[in-house]
């Protein structure tokens, strides 16, 4: 038997230690988020009461109001030597705190451990919502390795977070701050010691109050990186060195392998040629990647194979029979009407705008319909598509387009509405398109004969782009003007935003222009007037001026624009145009001539229109500066009413009656302080019912003519301290869409009521009778007796308060709506999409048929919109009832799927509703659903209007889509699920009702809100 003694001897006395290499843990950074300590006292934290007394902006930052104030966290990696951000950033979700800001979550880096350097670094940043923008709260820094024992870090981890942003203090060893108590816990967390489970039951229970917090910071942010069983070491990957190529930096020591004599290289320079006549050879594979990653980015460059590729394709056969006559096979073509249904916001790839232009000509020729797809659609959506399928670098396909395919086959008759909106809009301009072309023109010239040849060609390449482009958006302009004026004024918040694009392109100097022909014509651009040249803006003064009714939301549109243009912070090194004060300024100037010359009154009603302005502003900074904030309502009222009622102050009764701003139709003449009020609120906003002259005809006398004026009253309210633009788009979206659904003959009885921004912080607001769904609910009403020969209703809905409440409403005698008719031409979309026969109401409950007709059609309606427009923020309180049945949504804070609550549901639908309308089991709300998706499908087929409307208003100071423009006509576009045929999109519906309805959730938010506004009263 061998002795093996002296080889254990030499083992036992040899310490061995196991341990992973960085470069081999090919997972991604996890992060765990626990939760945020403060060291500060709740009294240094929080405003004190004086402090808000003093500033009422403190307000605005919840952290100096509520010591648990809403955070989020934004974790991203950079590199400690360069201090480069090395991948995204990552940030946590939304979480509501109650004592304590622990959010628990998980982020998940888009980088792999061995991809980080040793000087790597966390930055860890703290932020909160501040007038609905990010702002930084805190921030913190972590390296991930151990700089000293090259270890990478591991288990729980505690972060000082500086509230000053310009600290900037990484620690590369051990992280200062923990106190003893806490390194053994986190040693025992990492399993350094033993483990005995009875004396763990008795000790962990009590350790957090044994321990004392380090008050050196503020604030302590606890995380949690990942727990290996091996310690990790950090180790690169190493290269062969080799001397005939790349030379190396010694800008940090190489790390030497003895082994095999191998060195990291940090960082290689490839010796590269300044001779100029030295060749270059391209490498197609070198941007594989980029294009099959971004096939839907059109800027992406194509390999040179590509573009030869490219030109064949469409320049072979152009003008030819083959060409002319060519069709796609029944696959093809469906394919082709997909792509024709596209959202206008979404890009087309390569291969799709391929396919447009190769059979431009068959679209171009003949108004097809695909009936093999079972899918409806003319090539009137075609010309769109195909303008935006145009190389415009390429002279040939520019000239083939505006030369031979839109002057022979379309015209402006063929243009759609909505297509001609997306003319207006931000893509069509010159210098967008013809970017590739100023680009190239502005590389510097060399001395080739066909570089040079080429540069001198640039000028008249742009200038065709600037000219075609231009036809376009005038093209756009003549469509507008087959429209009616009343079909204009559902576009016209639209027009007066596209106005901003016309300034873009008509006020830039026009470049690269050489010969005499084309320099004149910059001239003729450039002059001090040429954005009134801009054929957008000569049509829509010139509509003002001939129509009241569209010259009166004219102004105030551009009015308000030019306030917020006035108002807003310039960049100093650019001098904008203020269009909208040339704008402006010309249209007065215009309305004043045009006044004096036809001898009508437009001009004197518009100055009356800025004194009844004038007024109320200063009848509510008079309330304002005489009361105090929290001062009695009741003796506010009593001093408006007593304002009102004083002759000497003329609004009594006005100079001379004029039209009202917020409804020309109306002429108003004074007021009656008595049905006057000031509403309980910190901006005191008034309710004036307002005096209205009804039209009659004069009477005559046996000494010459009298007229007998009939009285009539207009309720409205006037706000100063917030901006409406976003309430005043909502409404100016649904009554389009109540347009678009009376265009098909499905009146929903909808109550758009009416609002009219006069500032970018003050307004007019319609008055509707009404009572909230709250206050209908908290009352009792009596329960009439059913005729016998009517059924009872049902137990669920017998003791509703909305059902009793139309009940009451019944025995009243309701006034008969005059049948009111869409504004739109009904031709087009009557052929296209015939109307589905349209259910009829049952009246079975003890209410009027109309007043049942009203509530179902209405909710239906409302359902859908507030759906497709992301309404947020919806209770009971801003759900409204009028007395003739008519259900519809007040206040649009909250729209494109914002909402203060957490989890709020995709569509507003109480159960308290459905109960109005007999119940669920009740034929009522099948008919309501009906109505539900007859409604979604309609505005469906309508989705490229309603998309180009939102996309024009992109750069408009509309709070929602502020937060998010990139986003917000997606969020919009997301809702229609276009992708989705008919029968599928009416099945989401239906999902969407019943969860809806079977939602619990909403339900306690509902009760919750109900509570505090009682309290609050």
């Amino acid at each position: 038997m061998t002795n093996l003694s002296p080889l254990n001897d030499s083992l036992s006395q040899t310490k061995s230690t196991a341990f992973g290499l960085s470069k081999d843990l090919a997972i991604p950074i996890i992060v765990k988020v626990c939760y945020l300590e403060s060291t500060r006292d709740m009294k240094d934290s929080l405003a004190s009461l004086s402090e808000k007394f003093e500033d009422p902006a403190v307000f605005n930052t919840l952290s100096r109001i509520y010591r648990f104030s809403d955070l989020f966290i934004k974790i991203s990696i950079f590199d400690g030597k360069n201090n480069n951000l090395v991948t995204i950033p990552v940030q946590t979700t939304y979480k509501s705190f109650n004592n304590k800001r622990v959010w628990n979550q998980y982020l998940k880096m888009a980088i792999n451990f061995n991809q980080v350097s040793i000087d790597s670094y966390l930055k860890i940043e703290v932020y909160e919502i501040v007038n609905t923008k990010p702002k930084l709260f805190g921030v913190g820094y972590l390296s991930l390795f151990n700089r000293k024992s090259s270890r990478l870090r591991k288990g729980s981890q505690k972060i000082p977070i500086f509230t000053d942003p310009t600290t900037e203090n990484i620690e590369y060893e051990n992280i200062p701050g923990l106190t003893d108590l806490e390194k053994n816990l986190i040693k025992y967390e990492d399993g350094e010691f033993n483990r005995l489970g009875w004396l763990d039951k008795l000790v962990l229970p009590n350790v957090s109050s044994l321990n004392e917090p380090n008050k050196d910071h503020d604030y302590y942010l606890y995380l949690e990186l990942p727990n290996f069983e091996l310690p990790i070491v950090y180790s690169d990957v190493t290269y062969h060195i080799n001397t005939s190529i790349p030379t190396i930096h010694h800008e940090q020591a190489p790390i030497v392998d003895n082994l095999n004599s191998n060195i990291v290289i940090n960082s290689i320079d490839i010796p590269m040629s300044k001779d100029p006549n030295m060749l270059k050879i391209y490498d197609p594979d070198f941007q594989t990647d980029s294009n099959v990653n971004n096939q839907n980015n059109i800027n992406v460059p194509l390999d040179p194979i590509e573009l030869k590729y490219h030109k064949l394709e469409r320049h072979i056969n152009n003008n030819t029979i083959l060409d002319k006559e060519l069709k796609p096979s029944p696959q093809l073509r469906d394919e082709l009407v997909n792509i024709l249904i596209k959202p206008s916001n979404i890009e087309l790839n390569k291969t799709e705008r391929n396919l447009i232009w190769k059979f431009r000509y068959y679209f171009s020729k003949n108004n097809s319909i695909n009936e093999a797809s079972g899918k409806t659609t003319t090539t009137k959506s075609f010309l769109l598509k195909f303008i935006k399928s145009i190389d415009w670098a390429d002279d040939y396909e520019v000239e083939h387009a505006f030369n031979e395919i839109i002057p022979n086959y379309w015209s402006v008759d063929k243009l759609q509405i909505g297509d001609a909106l997306e003319l207006l809009g931000s893509y069509f301009n010159p210098y967008i398109l013809g970017k590739s072309v100023l680009a190239s023109s502005s590389t510097p010239p060399t001395s080739n004969d066909s570089s040079d040849r080429k540069s001198k060609n640039e000028p008249s390449k742009f200038y065709k782009i600037f000219k075609n482009v231009t036809f376009l958006r005038k093209m756009a302009v003549d469509r507008l003007r087959l429209a009616s004026s009343d079909e204009l004024l559902l576009y016209l918040l639209q027009l007066v935003q596209a106005l901003k694009y016309e300034s873009l392109i008509y006020d830039k100097k026009t470049p690269y222009i050489q010969d005499t022909e084309h320099f004149e014509m910059a001239n003729e651009l450039n002059d001090d007037n040429d954005l009134l040249k801009s054929p957008l803006a000569k049509f829509l003064i010139e509509k003002s001026i001939e129509n009241p009714n569209l010259g009166n939301f004219f102004y105030w549109y551009v009015k308000v624009e030019n306030e917020d243009q006035l108002n807003s912070p310039t960049n100093p090194h650019s001098n904008p145009i203020r269009i909208y004060a040339i704008i402006l300024n010309k249209y007065i100037d215009s309305l004043k001539k045009y006044s004096q010359a036809k001898k009508l009154p437009n001009y004197k009603n518009l100055k009356m229109q800025i004194w009844f302005i004038k007024k109320l502003t200063s009848l509510v900074e008079l309330i304002r500066t005489t009361f105090r904030k929290n001062e009695a309502t009741s003796k506010k009222i009593e001093f408006l009413r007593e304002y009102l009622a004083n002759p000497s102050n003329e609004l009594l009764k006005f100079p001379e009656p004029f039209p009202l701003p917020l409804d020309p139709s109306v002429k108003i003449c004074g007021c009656y302080p008595d049905e006057s009020s000031v509403f309980k609120s910190s901006l005191s906003p008034l309710k004036i019912t307002f005096k209205t002259i009804q039209k009659t005809h004069a009477t005559s006398q046996l000494f010459g003519k009298k007229k007998n004026h009939k009285y009539d009253k207009y309720p409205l309210m006037f706000k100063i301290g917030d901006d409406l633009r976003q309430d005043q788009l909502v409404i100016q979206i649904i009554n389009l869409m109540n347009q678009l659904l009376k265009n098909e003959n499905l009146d929903l009885r909808l109550t758009p009521y009416k609002i009219l921004a006069t500032s970018p912080v003050a307004g007019l607001i319609q008055f509707v009778p009404n009572e909230t769904l709250d206050s209908i609910l908290a009352k009792t009403y009596p329960v009439p007796e059913t005729n016998d020969n009517s059924s009872p209703p049902q137990p669920s809905a017998s003791n509703n308060g909305i059902l009793n409440y139309l009940r009451l409403h019944s025995q009243e005698q309701q006034p008969i709506e005059p049948e009111v008719t869409s504004v739109l031409n009904s031709s087009e979309q009557s052929e296209e999409h015939p109307i589905q026969p349209q259910p009829t109401v049952i009246s079975d409950l003890a209410v009027s048929p109309t007043l049942m007709d009203n509530y179902v059609k209405s909710c239906a309606g409302y359902c859908v919109i507030t759906y497709l427009l992301g309404v947020g923020d919806r209770h009971l309180d801003n759900l409204l009832l009028s007395p003739n049945g008519k259900f519809w949504h007040a206040d649009f804070g909250y729209i494109l799927g914002r909402d203060p609550k957490i989890l709020p549901p995709l569509m507003k639908l109480p159960i308290q509703v459905i109960d109005g309308m007999g119940g669920l089991n009740h034929e009522n709300f099948n008919i309501f659903k009906s109505y539900c998706f007859i409604t979604y499908t309609t505005l469906r087929k309508n989705s490229n209007l309603i998309l180009n409307l939102f996309q024009l208003m992109l750069d408009a100071n509309i709070p929602d889509i502020m937060i998010d423009p990139q986003r917000a006509v997606e969020k919009v576009q997301e809702k229609f699920c276009l992708e989705m045929s008919e029968e599928e999109a009416i099945l989401h519906f239906q999902n969407l009702i019943n969860g809806s309805v079977n939602a619990f959730f909403p339900v306690v938010i509902d009760r919750l809100h109900s509570l505090a506004q009682y309290w609050r009263a």
